[in-house]
C-alpha cells in the first residue's frame, strides 16, 4: 500500500509537465501554421493592426525570420517533449505501452490543429491572425533574449526562413490584398471577381474551360457541303471540327465563310481544299500558354486531346477570354440554368455544375478522381448515363436526375436522404 502513494509522487511532475505542454501545444500549432501560410501583404496589414513590438520586429527583417524559425521549432519540440513526458507519467502509473498512446494522442492534437487552422484560413485569414496575436505576443517575450543575440548575424534573412518561391509568395501577397481590399470598400464585387479571374487564368488549364466531347457538335470529312451547312445552321457555330473514322480522328476545322464561298463556286471545290489544319494540345496547357499561341496562330479553336491520344474536347478563344472577364452571352446561347435551392431544401442543378458546388452547398467533396461536373459523376458511378427519373446516392447525398438525353445528365436535384421539407425564408 505504501507504494502507491510513492508511484503517484514520482509520476507527478511528468503529469504536470505534459497538462503544460498539452494545453500550450493546440495554440502553438495554430499560430505556426498560420504564420507560415501568411503571405507578406497579410502579414504587413496584420502587424500594422497590432501594432507595438510586433511591428518593430517585423520591420527588422532579419529578427522576425529568426521569430518565425524559432516559432516553427517550437512546434516541432513541443510535441516530442509532451510524448516523453506522458510516456514517463504512464511508465510511472505502470500502464502498458505507455509511449504508444502518448505518440498517438500527441499525433491526433497536432492534426486537429492542423484541420483548424486550414478551416481558420479559409473562412477569415485576417481574423485568424488577429485571434492568436496573444499568442504571437508571449512567444516575442520568449524567444526575445534569442533575437536579440543572434538576430544582428543574420545578413541573408530570407534566404534562411523563405524558402517558397517567389511565383507562390505573388500569388499570396495578391489573395491578402484582394481579401483586403474588398474588406476595405476599395475592390467592389465585379472588380474582385476580374482580379480573381486575371490571378488564376495562369494557372487554369484547358481541360477546365473546355468543352467536353460528349457536347461537340462535329461534321464528317466524307459529308456533303449542303451536310455541313444544315449542321451550321442547327449549331449556330462558327466553326465546325470534321472528323475521319471517328471523333478521335479530327481531320480538320471548317470555317463557315469558307463554306459559303465555297456553296457559291462552280464547280464547287473538294472539301479538303477548304478546311483548315487542326491545333492539337493536351488537356494540361496553361491558358496563358494557350492564349499566346492562338493569337500566333491567328486560330480560334484548339482540339485537346487526352493522354492516349483521342479528342476529350475543344476550347474556343471565346472560353480562354471568359476565363477571365466572365460569361459572354450572344443572342444564340441558351439561358444558362442557374443553381437554384428549392423550397424543400434540396438543390436543382445543371448537369454541368461544378463537382465544388456540392462542397458550397453541403460541405461534401466526392473522393473520385477524373470528375469535374456532377453529371460526369453520376454517369461515372453508374457506369452509364443515368435516365430522367433515377436515384443515386454518394457521399452521403441523394441525386434525382430529372432531365437527362443519350449523351449526358441535364439536369438533377441533390439532397440529404430522408430530407424533410424546410421551408426557406
Amino acid at each position: 500500500m505504501s507504494e502507491l502513494p510513492e508511484i503517484a509522487g514520482s509520476s507527478t511532475p511528468y503529469l504536470w509537465l505534459a497538462l503544460l505542454l498539452l494545453a500550450a501545444l493546440p495554440p502553438l500549432s495554430l499560430a505556426t501554421v498560420l504564420l507560415e501560410r501568411s503571405g507578406p501583404i497579410r502579414l504587413r496589414h496584420w502587424v500594422e493592426e497590432t501594432g507595438g513590438r510586433l511591428r518593430r520586429l517585423w520591420e527588422e527583417p532579419a529578427r522576425f525570420g529568426l521569430y518565425r524559425y524559432l516559432l516553427n521549432l517550437s512546434a516541432k519540440l513541443v510535441p516530442l517533449v509532451l510524448c516523453l513526458a506522458l510516456g514517463r507519467a504512464g511508465e510511472r502509473l505502470g500502464m502498458g505501452s505507455p509511449f504508444l498512446y502518448a505518440v498517438a494522442s500527441v499525433a491526433l492534437v497536432v492534426a486537429l490543429s492542423e484541420i483548424a487552422a486550414r478551416r481558420m484560413l479559409r473562412r477569415s485569414p485576417e481574423g485568424a491572425l488577429a485571434s492568436l496575436t496573444w499568442i504571437y505576443r508571449a512567444a516575442y517575450y520568449v524567444f526575445w533574449p534569442l533575437i536579440s543575440l543572434l538576430g544582428p548575424l543574420l545578413r541573408v534573412p530570407r534566404d534562411l526562413y523563405d524558402d517558397r518561391d517567389d511565383d507562390e509568395a505573388s500569388e499570396e501577397e495578391v489573395e491578402a490584398f484582394i481579401e483586403v481590399g474588398t474588406q476595405e470598400g476599395i475592390l467592389e464585387p465585379e472588380d474582385r471577381d476580374l482580379v480573381w479571374g486575371v490571378v488564376d487564368f495562369g494557372d487554369t488549364q484547358a481541360r477546365s474551360v473546355m468543352t467536353p466531347r460528349v457536347d461537340m457538335v462535329c461534321g464528317r470529312m466524307g459529308d456533303s457541303l449542303d451536310r455541313l451547312a444544315e449542321i451550321f445552321t442547327e449549331s449556330e457555330y462558327s466553326r465546325l471540327p470534321l472528323y475521319g473514322e471517328s471523333i478521335d480522328q479530327i481531320a480538320g476545322v471548317l470555317h463557315l465563310r469558307d463554306l459559303f464561298r465555297a456553296l457559291r463556286t462552280e464547280p464547287r471545290p473538294a472539301l479538303e481544299t477548304i478546311v483548315q489544319t487542326p491545333f492539337f494540345i493536351p488537356g494540361t496547357k496553361h491558358l496563358g500558354e494557350l492564349l499566346k499561341e492562338l493569337q500566333a496562330r491567328r486560330q480560334q479553336l484548339a482540339i485537346v486531346l487526352n493522354e492516349f491520344g483521342g479528342t476529350e474536347g475543344l476550347v474556343t478563344i471565346e472560353d480562354v477570354i471568359e476565363e477571365i472577364v466572365g460569361e459572354i452571352a450572344d443572342e444564340h446561347d441558351d439561358e444558362p440554368q442557374e443553381n437554384r435551392l428549392l423550397d424543400d431544401g434540396s438543390l436543382l442543378l445543371d448537369g454541368r455544375a461544378a463537382l465544388d458546388t456540392l462542397d458550397e452547398f453541403f460541405g461534401v467533396t466526392p473522393l473520385e478522381d477524373g470528375y469535374e461536373t456532377v453529371g460526369g459523376l453520376l454517369s461515372g458511378i453508374s457506369g452509364q448515363v443515368p435516365a430522367a427519373g433515377a436515384t443515386l446516392y454518394h457521399s452521403g447525398l441523394q441525386f434525382d436526375v430529372e432531365k437527362a438525353d443519350d449523351r449526358r445528365v441535364l439536369a438533377v436535384r441533390v439532397r440529404r436522404p430522408g430530407l424533410k421539407e424546410i421551408p426557406i425564408g
